[in-house]
Protein backbone atom coordinates (compact mmCIF):
# COMPACT_ATOMS: atom_id res chain seq x y z
CA UNK A 1 0.00 0.00 0.00
CA UNK A 2 2.80 2.54 0.88
CA UNK A 3 4.51 1.18 -1.86
CA UNK A 4 1.65 2.25 -4.17
CA UNK A 5 0.71 5.92 -2.33
CA UNK A 6 4.70 6.60 -3.17
CA UNK A 7 4.60 5.95 -6.81
CA UNK A 8 1.32 7.75 -7.08
CA UNK A 9 2.83 10.89 -5.70
CA UNK A 10 5.78 10.27 -7.81
CA UNK A 11 3.85 10.55 -10.67
CA UNK A 12 1.70 13.98 -9.60
CA UNK A 13 4.77 15.44 -8.37
CA UNK A 14 6.36 14.94 -12.79
CA UNK A 15 2.84 15.98 -14.13
CA UNK A 16 3.12 19.37 -12.00
CA UNK A 17 6.74 20.46 -13.56
CA UNK A 18 5.51 19.44 -17.02
CA UNK A 19 2.81 21.09 -16.62
CA UNK A 20 5.16 24.35 -15.63
CA UNK A 21 7.10 23.58 -18.12
CA UNK A 22 4.96 23.98 -20.77
CA UNK A 23 2.68 26.92 -18.73
CA UNK A 24 5.98 29.22 -18.78
CA UNK A 25 7.00 31.42 -21.67
CA UNK A 26 9.04 30.41 -24.33
CA UNK A 27 12.90 32.30 -24.51
CA UNK A 28 11.94 35.79 -26.13
CA UNK A 29 13.63 36.25 -29.53
CA UNK A 30 15.46 39.02 -30.92
CA UNK A 31 14.50 40.67 -34.04
CA UNK A 32 17.42 42.94 -35.90
CA UNK A 33 15.74 46.01 -38.59
CA UNK A 34 18.42 47.66 -40.79
CA UNK A 35 18.33 51.10 -40.69
CA UNK A 36 20.12 53.08 -43.69
CA UNK A 37 20.15 55.80 -45.75
CA UNK A 38 16.13 57.12 -46.25
CA UNK A 39 15.22 53.40 -45.62
CA UNK A 40 14.36 50.61 -42.73
CA UNK A 41 14.57 46.78 -43.47
CA UNK A 42 16.26 47.23 -46.92
CA UNK A 43 17.08 50.30 -49.65
CA UNK A 44 13.75 48.76 -51.50
CA UNK A 45 11.26 50.29 -48.42
CA UNK A 46 13.07 53.36 -49.19
CA UNK A 47 9.58 55.97 -49.23
CA UNK A 48 7.83 52.81 -48.00
CA UNK A 49 6.11 51.40 -44.95
CA UNK A 50 8.70 48.79 -43.72
CA UNK A 51 6.68 45.58 -42.13
CA UNK A 52 8.17 43.60 -39.47
CA UNK A 53 6.21 41.25 -37.20
CA UNK A 54 7.05 39.57 -33.71
CA UNK A 55 5.69 38.07 -30.97
CA UNK A 56 5.08 39.48 -27.30
CA UNK A 57 7.98 39.30 -25.08
CA UNK A 58 10.42 39.88 -28.54
CA UNK A 59 12.74 42.50 -28.77
CA UNK A 60 13.17 44.27 -31.68
CA UNK A 61 17.06 46.06 -32.39
CA UNK A 62 17.61 48.70 -35.01
CA UNK A 63 20.80 48.54 -36.32
CA UNK A 64 22.09 52.30 -38.11
CA UNK A 65 24.25 50.97 -40.95
CA UNK A 66 25.08 54.68 -42.50
CA UNK A 67 23.47 58.18 -42.06
CA UNK A 68 22.21 59.95 -39.32
CA UNK A 69 18.69 58.83 -37.82
CA UNK A 70 16.12 58.33 -35.18
CA UNK A 71 13.69 55.22 -34.25
CA UNK A 72 10.91 57.25 -33.02
CA UNK A 73 7.24 56.32 -32.16
CA UNK A 74 4.15 57.30 -33.64
CA UNK A 75 0.87 56.82 -33.83
CA UNK A 76 -0.84 55.09 -36.56
CA UNK A 77 -1.40 57.92 -39.26
CA UNK A 78 2.38 58.68 -38.44
CA UNK A 79 1.71 62.23 -37.55
CA UNK A 80 2.02 62.37 -34.11
CA UNK A 81 5.30 61.04 -33.08
CA UNK A 82 6.90 60.08 -30.63
CA UNK A 83 3.14 59.56 -28.91
CA UNK A 84 2.92 59.93 -25.16
CA UNK A 85 5.04 57.35 -23.58
CA UNK A 86 5.94 55.82 -26.92
CA UNK A 87 9.64 54.88 -27.88
CA UNK A 88 12.38 57.19 -29.20
CA UNK A 89 15.94 56.45 -29.58
CA UNK A 90 17.50 59.85 -30.30
CA UNK A 91 19.65 60.43 -32.51
CA UNK A 92 21.81 57.38 -34.05
CA UNK A 93 24.92 57.45 -36.36
CA UNK A 94 26.21 54.82 -38.29
CA UNK A 95 27.03 52.30 -36.20
CA UNK A 96 24.80 52.77 -33.10
CA UNK A 97 21.89 50.46 -32.49
CA UNK A 98 18.70 50.86 -30.34
CA UNK A 99 16.18 48.20 -28.95
CA UNK A 100 12.96 48.08 -27.62
CA UNK A 101 11.23 44.86 -25.95
CA UNK A 102 7.35 44.72 -26.94
CA UNK A 103 5.87 43.02 -23.90
CA UNK A 104 2.09 42.66 -25.06
CA UNK A 105 0.15 42.66 -28.58
CA UNK A 106 -0.27 45.62 -30.41
CA UNK A 107 0.80 47.77 -33.72
CA UNK A 108 3.11 50.57 -33.40
CA UNK A 109 4.43 53.22 -36.20
CA UNK A 110 7.85 54.53 -36.43
CA UNK A 111 9.47 56.76 -38.56
CA UNK A 112 12.88 58.84 -38.55
CA UNK A 113 12.68 62.00 -37.34
CA UNK A 114 15.23 63.39 -40.14
CA UNK A 115 13.59 61.60 -43.14
CA UNK A 116 9.57 61.31 -41.83
CA UNK A 117 8.31 60.59 -45.50
CA UNK A 118 11.19 58.07 -46.51
CA UNK A 119 11.75 56.40 -43.38
CA UNK A 120 8.75 54.72 -41.53
CA UNK A 121 7.83 51.24 -40.13
CA UNK A 122 5.50 49.27 -38.57
CA UNK A 123 5.67 46.55 -35.77
CA UNK A 124 2.97 44.47 -35.58
CA UNK A 125 3.20 42.74 -32.29
CA UNK A 126 1.54 39.27 -31.82
CA UNK A 127 0.22 37.16 -28.86
CA UNK A 128 2.48 34.57 -27.90
CA UNK A 129 1.05 30.95 -28.01
CA UNK A 130 0.21 28.98 -25.40
CA UNK A 131 0.76 25.19 -25.18
CA UNK A 132 -1.56 22.88 -24.52
CA UNK A 133 -0.18 20.22 -21.34
CA UNK A 134 0.18 17.02 -22.61
CA UNK A 135 -2.66 14.25 -20.56
CA UNK A 136 -0.95 12.23 -18.19
CA UNK A 137 -2.09 8.66 -18.04
CA UNK A 138 -3.38 7.67 -14.32
CA UNK A 139 -1.18 5.12 -12.59
CA UNK A 140 -2.20 1.63 -12.39
CA UNK A 141 -2.41 0.72 -9.11
CA UNK A 142 -0.74 -2.22 -7.43
CA UNK A 143 -2.94 -5.58 -6.80
CA UNK A 144 -3.04 -5.84 -3.19
CA UNK A 145 -2.17 -9.56 -1.56
CA UNK A 146 0.55 -11.73 -2.32
CA UNK A 147 -1.85 -15.07 -1.97
CA UNK A 148 -2.35 -17.33 -4.73
CA UNK A 149 -5.94 -18.52 -5.61
CA UNK A 150 -6.31 -21.53 -4.37
CA UNK A 151 -6.73 -24.42 -7.17
CA UNK A 152 -9.98 -25.83 -7.45
CA UNK A 153 -10.61 -30.00 -7.73
CA UNK A 154 -10.90 -31.75 -11.22
CA UNK A 155 -14.19 -32.18 -12.43
CA UNK A 156 -14.67 -35.98 -11.89
CA UNK A 157 -12.70 -37.25 -9.19
CA UNK A 158 -14.03 -39.85 -7.67
CA UNK A 159 -14.08 -39.99 -4.01
CA UNK A 160 -12.43 -43.87 -2.45
CA UNK A 161 -14.85 -46.23 -1.23
CA UNK A 162 -15.19 -47.08 2.29
CA UNK A 163 -13.44 -50.09 3.53
CA UNK A 164 -15.43 -52.40 5.44
CA UNK A 165 -14.10 -52.65 9.34
CA UNK A 166 -15.16 -56.36 9.12
CA UNK A 167 -13.37 -57.32 6.11
CA UNK A 168 -16.23 -59.48 5.34
CA UNK A 169 -17.56 -60.13 1.59
CA UNK A 170 -18.89 -57.50 0.11
CA UNK A 171 -22.90 -57.65 0.38
CA UNK A 172 -23.20 -61.00 2.17
CA UNK A 173 -23.40 -59.05 5.50
CA UNK A 174 -21.32 -61.52 7.33
CA UNK A 175 -17.78 -60.91 8.42
CA UNK A 176 -14.39 -63.32 8.36
CA UNK A 177 -14.71 -63.65 11.89
CA UNK A 178 -18.39 -64.86 12.06
CA UNK A 179 -17.84 -66.97 8.90
CA UNK A 180 -14.91 -68.97 10.75
CA UNK A 181 -17.10 -69.55 13.84
CA UNK A 182 -19.65 -71.06 11.87
CA UNK A 183 -16.95 -73.52 10.28
CA UNK A 184 -15.18 -74.39 13.34
CA UNK A 185 -18.96 -75.55 14.85
CA UNK A 186 -19.92 -77.05 11.92
CA UNK A 187 -16.41 -79.16 11.95
CA UNK A 188 -17.10 -80.15 15.69
CA UNK A 189 -20.37 -81.42 15.44
CA UNK A 190 -18.52 -83.47 12.21
CA UNK A 191 -15.75 -84.67 14.47
CA UNK A 192 -18.42 -85.67 17.10
CA UNK A 193 -20.59 -87.41 15.27
CA UNK A 194 -17.88 -89.48 13.81
CA UNK A 195 -16.33 -90.04 17.20
CA UNK A 196 -20.27 -91.70 18.27
CA UNK A 197 -20.30 -93.61 15.30
CA UNK A 198 -17.23 -95.42 15.89
CA UNK A 199 -18.24 -95.93 19.67
CA UNK A 200 -21.87 -97.49 19.27
CA UNK A 201 -19.56 -99.88 16.30
CA UNK A 202 -17.12 -100.65 19.57
CA UNK A 203 -19.92 -101.87 21.43
CA UNK A 204 -21.52 -104.17 19.52
CA UNK A 205 -18.57 -106.45 18.52
CA UNK A 206 -17.74 -106.67 22.17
Amino acid sequence: MRRSFCSLAGVTVISIAAMLAVSSPTHADTVSIEAGNLYFCDVSHSGVVCESTVTAGDTVTWNNVSGFHTVTECDDSFSTCPPAGGFDSGNLISGNTFSHTFPSPGVFAYHCTFHPTDMRGRITVEAAPTATPTPTAAPTAAPTGTGATPTAAPAGSATPAAVPRTGGYPGDGVGHDASALAFLILGGALVAGAGLTALRAARRKA
